[in-house]
């Protein structure tokens, strides 16, 4: 007997040890672009190489000692811009967790590989732990084989989107764990995951934290009885108090107080973008040919047969993830009897947020996006396949246990296989002749890098067409002479001398908050020219080195403040909790 219970632990581990290396394998197969070539050369995509134009000033900021990055000094040919104010930065911290000697493009590799074992995992624990290992593996290989995960990175290049994307399962799985078992592992989790979500892709978390404000609800209407005491929860939630969970009020107000945890991690980057947000063009983002209005589906589309040649942007779910769903769908109705309350509760969820996720990326949603202003902040409606992906991954594993098991593994290897095979259609790519990684921030300079297509981030009011000629160079007023001016990541120096009164127009966009400037060690007002380039007035008698330095937006120093407090208060509270709950 002993024998036996070792050899079916030993299998189990085989088993265990396949599943990861399964994962890892697909990982790398999604990402392997990014390995398999020369590592200047990009293939085509809408972003061509923009993402590794934008990690390399991001490590240039991040050398320079703005570990919070704001200000992109290189960007438009030197001119800078306040993109990484605004722009979401998780992506590149991540990436820039790779040794700086590695080329962008192969770090931009190894963190979109390691987002798609992190998304592997998430799902293979979300659907695992409710449908079995197996259905968790299924679920887990759709994921990764998903259209819109291929799409992500072949077709439309939103790494960060894609990393968002890759995250939601974790967080999924987060809540989950913590409504049906309360464990405070799963609340810390769920705080993480929604803070990551936030700076990875605020759209992403805005549907992800809109998704699982309705699972919370949902979950609420299933568990609590006609008169209010839950069902089907452990003993001690329904009545009696825990150090964490406790009962179902106390499990549901610990769920929103986890999200609300992560607002509060991510507040140094979403302060600034909601705060500051009038200072920069934004409207430009979403207008003409970038309006909501002009992005709504057909909903029947999402059904039929992949094909890139057609459209821009590939919307079809695939026909074996969504066959799979329904055939799920099915057979849990049939065997309803036999499904255990967490498993009815997945499924249904999956496919009823789902439908409404559909329903909105139709043109009968019109009214819908019309009435909330905050949804037209997604700019595509499509981009609500990011979730139903995911969802429909869920409910394409979500198989119910059935016997003979090794006819069921076998099965369940054979459509893995299969969802791997077809995904080489949404993989396939062509490299870029034309899109070459810059070599470093100074050709990032040359090149007049700037991955904001409509000038969405340009400081309000600052012109896109500066000449060439006055990009070189400070241009200084009658009287004025100028000398060794110099250029930096957040500064710029040069000696002024002035008889007269006068002023002097340095070769960068001025910025409302941010920035100061010294001349001679003494504060004195930063303005800017017609162009939105800086100008500094110059009083006489002027013979002086005048100093322009950035640190960070004032916004963006409270939402460290904020950040750090909830941090702390953060561990406070989970060593507190973990500290009662070991009390006998």
């Amino acid at each position: 007997m002993t024998y036996t219970f070792g050899a079916v632990n030993r299998t189990n581990r085989f088993l265990a040890v396949g599943r990861i290396l399964w994962g890892a394998a697909l990982a790398l197969w999604l990402a392997r672009v990014y390995f398999l070539h020369p590592a200047e050369q990009s293939h085509r995509n809408h972003e061509t190489n923009t993402y590794a134009g934008r990690l390399i000033e991001f490590r240039d900021v991040f050398a320079h000692g703005h570990l919070s990055p704001q200000w992109c000094g290189h960007f438009r040919a030197g001119l800078g811009s306040p993109y990484f104010g605004y722009y979401q930065p998780g992506l590149f911290y991540a990436a820039a967790l790779v040794p700086w000697q590695v080329p962008p493009l192969r770090a931009l590799g190894v963190a979109v590989a390691g987002f798609a074992m992190l998304g592997y995992l998430g799902m293979l624990g979300l659907v695992g732990r409710r449908f079995g290992s197996l259905s968790g593996w299924l679920g887990a290989t759709a994921l990764l084989a998903s259209v819109y995960a291929g799409t992500e990175i072949y077709v439309r290049g939103d790494l960060s989107e894609f990393a968002a994307m890759m995250t939601l399962p974790a967080a999924l799985g987060a809540l989950a764990g913590w409504l049906e078992a309360g464990r405070l592992r799963h609340a810390v989790c769920l705080a993480l995951a929604g803070g990551a979500l936030i700076v990875l892709h605020p759209v992403v978390a805005m549907l992800g934290y809109g998704l699982m404000g309705l699972a919370i609800a949902a979950w609420v209407l299933t568990v609590v009885k006609k008169a209010g005491e839950p069902r089907g929860l452990p003993p001690r939630a329904s009545g009696r108090r825990d150090a964490t969970g406790g009962s179902w009020q106390r499990r549901a107000a610990g769920a929103a107080a986890a999200l609300g945890a992560g607002v509060g991690l991510a507040a140094f980057y979403w302060m600034p973008v909601f705060f500051e947000l009038d200072l920069v063009q934004s409207g430009r983002a979403f207008t003409d040919f970038y309006h909501y209005s002009h992005h709504f589906v057909d909903a029947r589309d999402l059904f039929r047969p992949y094909a890139r040649e057609a459209t821009a942007i590939p919307l079809s779910l695939g026909f074996l993830p969504v066959l799979l769903a329904a055939v799920n769908a099915a057979v849990l109705v049939a065997r309803r009897r036999e499904a255990t309350a967490p498993q009815r509760r997945l499924m249904v969820f999956a496919l009823g947020a789902s439908a409404v996720l559909v329903f909105l990326m139709t043109p009968a949603s019109a009214p819908i996006w019309a009435w909330l202003p905050p949804l037209q902040r997604l700019q595509f409606p499509w981009r609500m396949l990011s979730v139903v992906a995911v969802l429909v991954a869920a409910a394409a594993g979500a198989m119910l246990p059935w016997r003979p098991q090794r006819v069921r593994a076998a099965l369940v290897a054979l459509l893995a296989a299969a969802l791997w095979g077809l995904s080489w259609q949404y993989t396939a790519y062509e490299l870029d002749a034309d899109a070459r990684v810059p070599d470093g921030v100074e050709q990032l300079a040359t090149q007049d890098f700037a991955p904001d297509l409509r000038d969405e981030w340009l400081p309000r009011g600052a012109a896109a067409n500066v000449p060439t000629a006055d990009r070189r160079g400070p241009i200084s007023g009658p009287g004025c002479r100028v000398g060794d001016f110099q250029r930096g990541q957040g500064f710029l120096t040069c000696r002024l001398r002035a008889e007269g009164a006068s002023w002097v127009t340095l070769p960068h966009y001025d910025f409302p908050v941010g920035w100061q400037a010294r001349l001679g060690g003494r504060p004195v007002p930063l303005g800017h020219d017609e162009r939105g380039l800086m100008r500094v007035e110059v009083p006489g008698g002027t013979d002086a080195v005048l100093e322009v330095t950035f640190s960070h937006t004032p916004m963006r120093r409270w939402g460290l403040v904020v950040s750090g407090v909830t941090l702390l208060a953060g561990i406070a509270l989970a060593t507190a909790l973990a500290r009662r709950r070991a009390d006998p």
